[in-house]
């Protein structure tokens, strides 16, 4: 994975994380893009935390938007927790490099197995990144979750 150095491209971004009684409900008033749901099978991501001790952890993409994406891990990361993300978007020409934090963790007791989680994107590795990842959703291949 390439070193965690990304230029910052202006995404917007939640004011808060959510610990209402209802999270799904305002994540969803807090999204500024339209998501779009992956074949989680098809749709690599390798994470890196930015403590972390250089080896990615491996999972799967649930859906995706310009600025967020649902994915999972064996194990769960820190709401907050900021990352490199690497994500495998099929016919989309090569890797999605970039870097968000992780914004809502699934409970445990809800979703049993690999860790689901929320994450919001901050910065693309570069602009070529950020055109490959709105040039797949724009394609109109996915469709809106």
């Amino acid at each position: 994975m390439k070193a965690l150095a990304f230029q910052c491209l202006n995404t917007s971004s939640p004011s808060t994380t959510s610990t209402d009684n209802d999270p799904m409900t305002a994540l969803a008033d807090q999204r500024t893009s339209e998501r779009y749901g992956v074949h989680a099978p098809y749709t690599a991501v390798r994470v890196e935390t930015r403590g972390g001790a250089g080896v990615p952890l491996e999972g799967h993409a649930y859906d995706i938007s310009a600025t967020g994406l649902r994915f999972e891990l064996d194990e769960g990361l820190k709401v907050g927790e900021p990352l490199s993300l690497e994500l495998l978007l099929p016919g989309a020409g090569g890797w999605v490099r970039l870097a968000g934090r992780v914004v809502r963790l699934f409970d445990e007791a809800d979703d049993p197995g690999p860790r689901r989680m929320a994450l919001h994107v901050d910065s693309f590795e570069d602009e070529s990144h950020r055109e490959r990842l709105l040039g797949h959703l724009d394609r109109g291949y996915l469709m809106m979750a």
